[in-house]
C-alpha cells in the first residue's frame, strides 16, 4: 500500500507544473553556481601556485646578507584551496588567504577576498550549498503543502480513510512520493557534483571521500526533516492555503530570521574579541621580554650578565659563539610564546562562538547544517586556525635556523657576517598538512547530532499527525 501511494504521488508530483518549473530553475541554479565556483577555485589555485613559486624564487634569489636580516626580509605562507570550497565557501572570503612571516612578529592573515568584492556580496554568494539550504526547502513547501490538506478540501481524504486506508501508510506514502521526485531531480546532480568536487581540493587529503559522504548525509537529514515537517503540517491543516502560509512562515524563520537572531544571541553570550585590546595586551607582554635591537633594554642587559656569568667571561666578545645570535634566539622564543598565548585565547573564544552557534541549531536546523557543511567542506574557522597555527610553526622554525646560523657561524663581534643561497635552500617551502579526521569530527559531531535529533523529531511528529487523522472518520 505504501509503495502504491508513493508511486501515485510521484506521478502526480512529476506532472505538477510547480515541480517542473521550480525543479528546472533549481537545476539551472545548481549547475550555474557549481560551474562558477569550480572556475573560481581553479583560478584561485592557479594564482596561489604562481604566487608561491614567485615568493620562493624571491627568497632564494635575495642575495647575500646577514642571516637575521633575512628573517626581516621574510616570506609568505599561502593558504591552500579548501577541499570542497567550490561547494561551500564558508568563512574563506572573510579570513584572508596568506600571511607574511617575518622576524619578531606574528602577522594576521591578509588579502581577504571580501575586500575586493562588490556591494552585491552582502546579498550572499550563489553557491550549491546556499541553493540546497534555502531553495530546495522552498521547493519542498510548494510541493508538499497540499499533499493532504488539498485531499481534505476536496473530500477525498475522508473517503480514503473510510475505505480502510491506514493513515500512517497514507502519510508515509505521500512523503516517499515527494522524496522520490526530489531524488530523481537531485541525485544525478549530486553524483556529478561529487565526482567533480573530488578533484577540486588540494591533493593529498585522505579524508576527501569521507567528507563528501558525510556532506550528503548531512543535507539528506536536513531536507528529510523539512519534508517531514511539511507533510505533517499538511496533515494537520484543514486548508491548503493555511498549510502554505504556515510552511512559508517556518521557511522564512529557518532560512532568513534564525541566522540573524543566532548571530545576535551568540554575540551576547560570547563577545567577539576587540582588536585594539588584543594588540594592546600583546604589546604590554612583549615589553616584559628581551628586545634584541635595543642595547639599553633592561631585560637584555640582565640576560647579558647572566650569560657571561654562566660561561665565566667578562665580555661578550670572549664567548665561544656570536652573542647577537643567541639574543635573537631568546627574543624569538619569548615573543613566540607571547603571540602563541594571546592567539590561542583569541581562537578559543572564536571557536566558542562557533560552538554556541551550533547549539542554536536546536531552534532551526539550518544553523546546525551550516556548521556541518563548512566543517566538512574545510572552510570553517577551525580549518583557518589550522592554517594560522601551521604557518606560525613554520615561521618559528625558519627563524630558529637563521638565528642559529648567526650564533654558530658568525665570529663574535663580526658585524659584516653574510650568507647566501646555500642557507636559504635549507628552509623548505611552507606545506599545510591535511587535518586529521578526528579533528574534523570534533568540529562536526555536535551539528550532525542536532540534525539527527531534528530528523527523528520531525518523523515522530509526522507519525503523530498521521495517527491524529484517524479521528476524522471516528
Amino acid at each position: 500500500m505504501i509503495l502504491t501511494i508513493a508511486l501515485k504521488e510521484l506521478r502526480d508530483t512529476w506532472r505538477d507544473g510547480r515541480f517542473r518549473i521550480g525543479g528546472t530553475l533549481l537545476v539551472v541554479l545548481l549547475i550555474v553556481s557549481g560551474v562558477l565556483a569550480w572556475q573560481q577555485n581553479e583560478r584561485t589555485r592557479a594564482e596561489r601556485d604562481a604566487a608561491t613559486e614567485l615568493d620562493r624564487r624571491n627568497w632564494l634569489e635575495q642575495g647575500e646578507k646577514n642571516s637575521h636580516s633575512a628573517g626581516h626580509y621574510g616570506l609568505y605562507a599561502f593558504k591552500p584551496t579548501a577541499p570542497l570550497a567550490a561547494f561551500d565557501r564558508g568563512v574563506e572570503p572573510y579570513v584572508g588567504s596568506s600571511v607574511f612571516l617575518e622576524a619578531h612578529r606574528r602577522n594576521a592573515t591578509s588579502f581577504l577576498p571580501a575586500q575586493d568584492a562588490t556591494n552585491m556580496r552582502r546579498f550572499g554568494e550563489l553557491t550549491a550549498s546556499l541553493s540546497l539550504q534555502i531553495l530546495v526547502p522552498l521547493l519542498i513547501v510548494l510541493l508538499a503543502f497540499g499533499a493532504l490538506a488539498a485531499e481534505r478540501e476536496r473530500g477525498t481524504l475522508r473517503q480514503l480513510l473510510s475505505l480502510g486506508v491506514d493513515p500512517v501508510q497514507l502519510v508515509v506514502g505521500k512523503f516517499l512520493g515527494i522524496a522520490l521526485a526530489l531524488a530523481l531531480l537531485l541525485v544525478p546532480l549530486i553524483a556529478v557534483g561529487a565526482w567533480l568536487l573530488s578533484g577540486t581540493g588540494e591533493a593529498g587529503d585522505p579524508n576527501l571521500t569521507r567528507r563528501i559522504l558525510f556532506l550528503i548525509g548531512a543535507y539528506g537529514l536536513y531536507l528529510g526533516t523539512f519534508l517531514a515537517i511539511a507533510v505533517a503540517v499538511s496533515a494537520r491543516c484543514r486548508t491548503g492555503r493555511g498549510a502554505l502560509a504556515l510552511l512559508l512562515g517556518l521557511w522564512a524563520f529557518n532560512c532568513v530570521l534564525a541566522p540573524r537572531l543566532a548571530t545576535d544571541l551568540v554575540e551576547q553570550w560570547v563577545p567577539t574579541p576587540q582588536l585594539a585590546e588584543f594588540d594592546a595586551a600583546i604589546a604590554a607582554d612583549l615589553k616584559k621580554g628581551i628586545d634584541g635591537h635595543d642595547s639599553r633594554d633592561v631585560h637584555l642587559q640582565k640576560f647579558t650578565q647572566e650569560t657571561l656569568a654562566k660561561h665565566g667571561k667578562q665580555n661578550v666578545m670572549e664567548l665561544p659563539f656570536n652573542f647577537n645570535g643567541l639574543v635573537m634566539l631568546e627574543s624569538e622564543k619569548f615573543s613566540s610564546e607571547v603571540y602563541g598565548h594571546h592567539y590561542a585565547r583569541m581562537w578559543d573564544q572564536l571557536e566558542a562562538q562557533d560552538r554556541a552557534t551550533t547549539l542554536t541549531g536546536a531552534l532551526a536546523p539550518m544553523l546546525a547544517l551550516r556548521t556541518a557543511s563548512m566543517a566538512l567542506s574545510g572552510t570553517d574557522l577551525s580549518q583557518h586556525r589550522h592554517f594560522a597555527d601551521a604557518s606560525e610553526r613554520h615561521r618559528m622554525e625558519f627563524m630558529r635556523v637563521l638565528n642559529e646560523d648567526l650564533m654558530k657561524n658568525a665570529r663574535p663581534g663580526d658585524h659584516g657576517y653574510r650568507v647566501g643561497r646555500t642557507l636559504w635552500e635549507q628552509l623548505p617551502p611552507f606545506v599545510l598538512a591535511p587535518r586529521e579526521w578526528d579533528a574534523v569530527w570534533t568540529s562536526v559531531a555536535a551539528a550532525l547530532g542536532i540534525l539527527g535529533a531534528w530528523f527523528a523529531g520531525s518523523f515522530l511528529w509526522l507519525y503523530m499527525s498521521a495517527r491524529r487523522m484517524r479521528l476524522e472518520v471516528a
